[in-house]
């Protein structure tokens, strides 16, 4: 009888063992984990060459170039964020996102801004605008999934104020957000699944 209770006792340590074994790996890969995300945030911060750094510059270009209004701005990063995690039309980068054709206006080699905004970096030379693009475009880059405030699905965007018509790929659709103006003119329409 004593020898089966030290079997059971014996089992007993070893699954309380095991199970502590695994929650300090968990925890473990959590702190290493959190040490490469405030590594990432630092690099993007200390070191302009970094990828972060560069994805950053490249969201604010984007920003900077559709609008010049914070809760404008704020939800086209997330549009841009959604298609950087969907890898939408093979985007790896926000790059990628930024000089795919014929998405966003202000980066088109056609517009006559577009040297400018392709040029654009981390020195703000006191342009309260572009240090808002700079700042919003670090915050969504960084922000946990929890805060996303639109559908992952949404990735389409347009300005009714800027196009001579509505895209076709908006026709017979609904948007599933609608930013307006003061006057209640429709400045943005964000698009769900669209393909």
């Amino acid at each position: 009888m004593q020898i089966k209770n030290y079997i059971d006792a014996t089992k007993l340590a070893f699954a309380v063992i095991a199970i502590l074994a695994l929650r300090a790996n968990a925890l473990m890969a959590s702190t290493d984990a959190k040490i490469e995300f405030k590594n990432k945030q630092l690099s993007a911060y200390t070191d302009y060459q970094s990828r972060e750094a560069g994805d950053i510059l490249w969201l604010a270009r984007i920003l900077y170039s559709e609008s010049k209004v914070r809760e404008e701005q704020i939800i086209v990063a997330w549009v841009v964020r959604n298609r950087i995690d969907s890898a939408y039309r093979g985007a790896k980068s926000y790059e990628d996102v930024a000089l795919s054709p014929a998405q966003f206006s202000g980066l088109w080699p056609s517009d006559t801004q577009y040297k400018l905004n392709i040029s654009r970096s981390y020195s703000t030379k006191g342009d309260k605008a572009w240090d808002q693009a700079l700042a919003i475009a670090q915050a969504v880059y960084f922000a946990p999934e929890a805060w996303r405030p639109i559908s992952e699905t949404v990735r389409h965007f347009y300005s009714p104020v800027a196009v001579l018509r509505d895209p076709h790929w908006a026709e017979g659709k609904k948007p599933s957000l609608v930013l307006r103006n003061e006057e209640g003119a429709v400045r943005f329409a964000f698009y769900d699944s669209v393909r």
